[in-house]
């Protein structure tokens, strides 16, 4: 007796959206050794202070001195690269979204409800005249312990957000270089957290022009290319792209 015939497996459909993917250059071995190399460079300096004069917290809850001690008024003032850095995937992120905030569109106007008074408008406004806007500086370079963001739930937002933070709709004759993303192995996160001096890093932030950096910013401009967002200028597009159908 002949075995009975298979039944053709049934057509999956899977949908998928039409725009392009976010892409990040890759980088290569040799790249990504030397880029390591500079980046210990710069932060040693930066963990040997945090080491020898910062002492590490040993999560106890203690009563706070209200005395100086004397030791405050000898102690050495960090080197000048702490302030131009960015550590931490937290910082990083919150930097970006500020930045990408400056060339999001403006927001459609609320109405406002009938409870609220033209006293109460007035003294906001005022108030918001008052705050002047904090000076938000530019990133040259964006480092992530992690080779492939888009695997990653807590690196996956990053390659976009970058893009948003350096996009110019009206860009002038001389526009800024735009930021570098620069996807390192996970195992460069131990290197760069004992350089400083810190239990993690995974992710950094070098501003532009920092001092003793422009050896760093010179290479990765050199040897990394443009994070692609092309989906961004697709949807910014008044068309209709069609639905994206895969049968497997």
């Amino acid at each position: 007796m002949a075995p009975p015939a298979k039944k053709p497996s049934k057509p999956i459909f899977k949908t998928s959206s039409p725009f392009a993917e976010t892409k990040w250059p890759s980088v290569s071995h040799e790249d990504e050794e030397m880029v390591t190399e500079l980046l210990c460079n710069l932060l040693i300096p930066l963990g040997e202070h945090r080491k020898r004069h910062i002492q590490p917290s040993k999560g106890k809850k203690r009563k706070r001195d209200t005395k100086p001690a004397a030791d405050d008024n000898h102690q050495p003032s960090p080197p000048a690269i702490g302030s131009h850095i960015l550590v931490g995937l937290n910082s990083v992120t919150r930097h970006l979204e500020a930045l990408a905030a400056r060339t999001a569109p403006p927001n459609l106007a609320i109405p406002e409800s009938k409870a609220s008074s033209t006293k109460d408008r007035t003294s906001a406004e005022a108030a918001t005249k008052k705050q002047p806007e904090p000076t938000l500086r530019p990133l040259s370079t964006v480092i992530l312990t992690h080779p492939r963001p888009s695997l990653s739930p807590s690196h996956a937002h990053i390659p976009t957000l970058l893009h948003l933070a350096t996009f110019q709709p009206n860009p002038g004759p001389h526009p800024p270089p735009p930021t570098r993303l620069v996807a390192l192995p996970t195992s460069t996160d131990a290197r760069l957290a004992s350089a400083l001096h810190i239990p993690r890093v995974g992710a950094l932030g070098i501003y532009d022009g920092a001092p003793g950096a422009k050896a760093l910013e010179e290479y990765v401009r050199q040897h990394v290319g443009v994070t692609e967002c092309l989906w961004i200028e697709e949807a910014m597009k008044p068309e209709w792209r069609g639905l994206n159908v895969k049968q497997e």
